[in-house]
């Protein structure tokens, strides 16, 4: 069985804008300002879809959001 390691997000490229090292995975609900860490973590929200199709990283620089799947 081979399994596919996924690369680093900060190695992923940003579609957006081409920028290297921006992409952040995003985390939904209401983080406490106190303790989140926004140079790690981009904030999605308190509310998710239903439907499951809620981007998972988001370019720092750009604000371009997308699913980390779909980045190479």
């Amino acid at each position: 069985m081979t399994t596919k390691r996924r690369r680093r997000i900060r190695s992923l490229v940003c579609p957006g804008c081409a920028a290297t090292g921006s992409m952040r995975q995003i985390l939904y609900g209401m983080p406490d300002p106190d303790f989140f860490d926004f140079e790690i973590y981009a904030v999605g929200g308190c509310c998710m879809s239903p439907d499951g199709i809620d981007p998972d990283v988001r370019c720092k620089e750009c604000h371009w959001e997308g699913f980390r799947k779909d980045l190479s």
